[in-house]
């Protein structure tokens, strides 16, 4: 299996962001001269003398078999089925299979300041371009739907090409992400505090109590719920009620003290100024600012 394409792109598509110069994947048998098939000359490298990219990110993704990876900050790695690699511009480096088992690549290579700007600051580096997510088939139909828009080349292709782009960024990111937790049963405990959370906005629930509920010790529950979500408990629990306030705002007559009343805030007081915090407004000009007056309010608040 072979499919590779190579692509032009005009002003306009440099224009939206993100422009795609190719996308491939194939199979290369064992014993298999690599680079594998035909190429354009700008892409062929000798696995002696490795290659530079100028201008452009490559992302690298294996299905099967493994190899090495080398390149001007990263000693040489092995590399196997599950890894992502990124190829960054003006980055000198090398890659090929092994002899005896070949490998299975999927590709995608693009230009985008913002594009490596997003990875340079988040997740991935040029002295730690390698990333373990795991063997993903879902994973692989997104680069074989990016390869039939290359493929078929309809008008917009470079945007829709871009499109995937970001997904397969978010996907990487997040699968990397999401891997130290893979059959942890400690992660079901989380979704189940965020349920409880969410089922609880009106109440002014104490941390201490989730942990509790979902059966976690609290310095436990506090220190893995941050790793997992980002936020601290209270953080994430703070941010529901805002988030549910701002619904209050928009969807109902209820005044600010009454919402207040009714997502357990300790005074009216005390949710103006935590919301003017977070909104840089306060609730009734948050209301106002969208130039919409609601007419009713919640039931068994009239």
């Amino acid at each position: 299996m072979r499919m590779v394409k190579y692509l032009l792109a005009n002003q306009l598509d440099y224009s939206w962001g993100i422009s795609t110069s190719t996308v491939g994947l194939q199979e290369v048998p064992p014993g298999a001269e690599y680079p594998y098939g035909e190429h354009l000359n700008y892409y062929m490298f000798s696995t002696k003398k490795g290659r530079i990219l100028l201008n452009e990110i490559h992302i690298l993704y294996l299905l099967k078999g493994g190899g090495f990876f080398i390149s001007a900050h990263c000693p040489k790695t092995r590399v196997q089925a599950g890894d992502v690699v990124f190829l960054f511009p003006s980055e000198w480096h090398n890659y090929a299979p092994d002899e005896d088992t070949g490998w299975e690549e999927v590709w995608i290579g693009f230009s985008s300041d913002y594009a490596q700007r997003i990875i340079n600051e988040q997740f991935v580096t040029v002295s730690h371009p390698i990333l373990k997510i795991g063997v993903r088939e879902s994973f692989r139909n997104v680069f074989e739907q990016a390869y039939k828009v290359a493929h078929d080349e309809r008008p917009g292709y470079q945007q829709q090409l871009a499109g995937y782009v970001l997904l397969i960024l978010g996907s990487i990111y997040a699968y990397s992400k999401q891997a130290p937790y893979k059959d942890k049963p400690d992660a079901d405990y989380i979704h189940h505090a965020q349920k409880y959370m969410r089922e609880h906005t009106s109440e002014n629930l104490s941390m201490e109590d989730v942990a509790k509920h979902i059966g976690m010790g609290y310095s436990k529950f506090r220190k893995f719920f941050r790793n997992y979500t980002g936020f601290s408990p209270n953080q994430y629990f703070l941010n529901l009620k805002l988030e549910k306030s701002k619904d209050l705002l928009l969807n109902t007559s209820l005044s600010s003290k009454e919402i207040a009343y009714e997502l357990g805030f300790d005074s009216a007081t005390y949710f103006n100024r935590i919301f003017r915090l977070h909104y840089h407004q306060t609730p009734i000009q948050y209301r106002n600012s969208v130039g919409f007056h609601p007419t009713f309010s919640l039931p068994g608040n009239d």
